[in-house]
């Protein structure tokens, strides 16, 4: 068991080391947002996170219920 950590545990370094490249060689680098909401491509076809799909549905829904009144 101690031996199978310890076999990983480098590996896991480097795959971070990897993933951290940008941001440690690159001056004010950062990582990507990963978020949804904030993507270029997904806005253009109009795909939006969880939680503002559900602020549209539910400012949707209550446009709704005071229209029937």
């Amino acid at each position: 068991m101690i031996n199978t950590f310890l076999a990983i545990l480098p590996l896991i370094g480097i795959a971070v080391l990897f993933l951290a490249i940008r941001v440690l060689l690159k001056k004010g680098g950062t990582f990507h947002s990963q978020h949804i909401g904030q993507s270029k491509a997904m806005r253009q076809r109009g795909i939006h996170c969880v939680q503002a799909q559900d602020k549209i549905e539910h400012a949707s829904t209550l446009d709704m219920e005071e229209m029937q009144k």
